[in-house]
């Protein structure tokens, strides 16, 4: 899905860019790592998260949304929407692949704003690579996020309404990984 006002490519064009800048000095740290040729085997997958159509009484009421998710290969990227209720802000993904056992924050970097809305797009990247369970590497089957707003000493959350975001990880010949 794309966000309203992007295209696939305009969308992907500008991720890219502003990931390669990014990537250099930002790049996530995380005690989970794929070989990869281990990572090779996987996909990413989003069956069940559709764009909002209307999201602008959304984004008033909740302050934050995920308005774009997309997936390719091992990677999923996506835009989070925002209420601009003040210049600082910080905007991250929250997720796990254990069932809250444990989790990461994945920091959402500034893209642009809307100053007709008043709203900012943030843009995130969740790469398979950073994640693994040493123990097993085939219990990784899905990872759950949430996206949380931290603006004016308060927080906000988009957890898709309680049920939380998910990624399956699937075997590329599209098999689900077995329980």
């Amino acid at each position: 899905m794309t966000p309203p006002d992007h295209s696939t490519n305009s969308f992907m064009s500008e991720f890219t860019q502003l990931h390669s800048i990014k990537n250099q000095n930002n790049s996530i740290r995380s005690p989970f790592s794929l070989s990869s040729t281990h990572l090779n085997q996987y996909n990413l997958i989003s069956k069940n998260f559709t764009s909002p159509t209307n999201i602008f009484p959304l984004i008033y009421e909740k302050q934050v949304i995920l308005e774009c998710l997309y997936t390719k290969d091992s990677i999923a990227y996506g835009t989070i929407r925002v209420h601009n209720l003040n210049y600082n802000k910080n905007v991250f993904v929250r997720l796990t692949y254990n069932e809250w056992k444990t989790f990461n924050n994945i920091q959402a970097y500034y893209l642009t704003s809307y100053s007709n809305n008043n709203t900012d797009v943030f843009i995130f990247e969740i790469n398979l690579a950073k994640f693994n369970n040493n123990d097993d590497k085939t219990k990784l089957k899905r990872i759950l996020f949430a996206i949380c707003l931290q603006t004016m000493g308060k927080e906000f959350w988009d957890n898709n309404q309680q049920s939380n975001y998910v990624l399956d990880v699937i075997l590329k010949d599209d098999r689900y990984i077995t329980k």
